[in-house]
């Protein structure tokens, strides 16, 4: 019975988790609740706080040369 209650209390505490840090923040605030902390506009995405495109070019690709096979051709 006390099994039941603790997982039954774990399951609603990782549900209310995932709704605080993925809901809308706009969703949140008319709930009366701070949004989780981080990244996120209206639409819950990180794209909308602007830290996640630095501007930093991506590295150069280098291209990679395959050595020959060992194997003798007959």
């Amino acid at each position: 019975m006390a099994q039941n209650l603790v997982v039954g209390l774990i399951v609603i505490a990782a549900a209310l988790y995932v709704g605080w840090r993925y809901l809308p923040k706009g969703w949140l605030q008319r709930l009366g609740v701070k949004p989780a902390p981080g990244c996120g506009g209206d639409d819950g995405g990180c794209s909308s706080c602007g830290s996640c495109g630095s501007g930093q070019q991506p590295p150069e690709e280098k291209t990679v040369a395959m050595p020959r096979s060992r194997q003798q051709s007959n």
